[in-house]
């Protein structure tokens, strides 16, 4: 009997485990690394239509994510120190999933972001992108092609982030 429930918690908890690196999980994307970036145009918190080719000769860190998902909540400082690290070569837009603009404005109000948040209100950025597991990031060079997809949140984000943004800086794509 006692096997019984440790396989029940054993499960349990990585169910949590799992829920916790990622709100949702579906592994496969409908962007590939190597393809280019899918074009759109979604309205920030101002109200302005913001299209991906106004970036295009700048390094583009696309983050689709949620104020109810709790790996995005841990993912949105490392975004934010990477835009401090990176201001003159990335951009960052923050893509919101399907929320009410008086939640997100609230939540980035008190957290204090400065990112460029865009309104996905239908979903239909996230479902082009394949967005199914937020957090979710896409890394796009210069020229409009995705170089680096990540999944989640993990204690190593940052670094990991950093290793593929410096070479696109330099000019050279993975």
């Amino acid at each position: 009997m006692n096997a019984g429930k440790n396989i029940i918690l054993c499960v349990i908890l990585a169910l949590l485990i799992g829920s916790f690196f990622s709100c949702v999980y579906r592994p496969k994307t409908a962007v590939d690394i190597g393809q280019t970036a899918p074009s759109f145009k979604l309205p920030d918190l101002d109200g302005r239509e913001i299209s991906l080719e106004e970036f295009k000769g700048k390094i583009i860190l696309l983050d689709f994510w949620a104020t109810w998902c709790s790996p995005c909540r841990m993912t949105m400082p490392v975004i934010e120190n990477l835009s401090k690290e990176y201001p003159d070569d990335m951009v960052i837009l923050a893509v919101n999933m399907q929320e009410k603009k008086e939640t997100i404005e609230k939540y980035a109000f008190e957290q204090a972001i400065k990112s460029r948040i865009l309104l996905d209100k239908e979903g239909t950025v996230s479902a082009t992108y394949g967005a199914y597991a937020i957090p979710m990031q896409f890394l796009i060079d210069r020229s409009g092609i995705v170089r680096h997809i990540q999944t989640g949140y993990g204690p190593n984000m940052a670094s990991q982030m950093r290793a593929q943004i410096e070479p696109l800086r330099q000019g050279n794509a993975n």
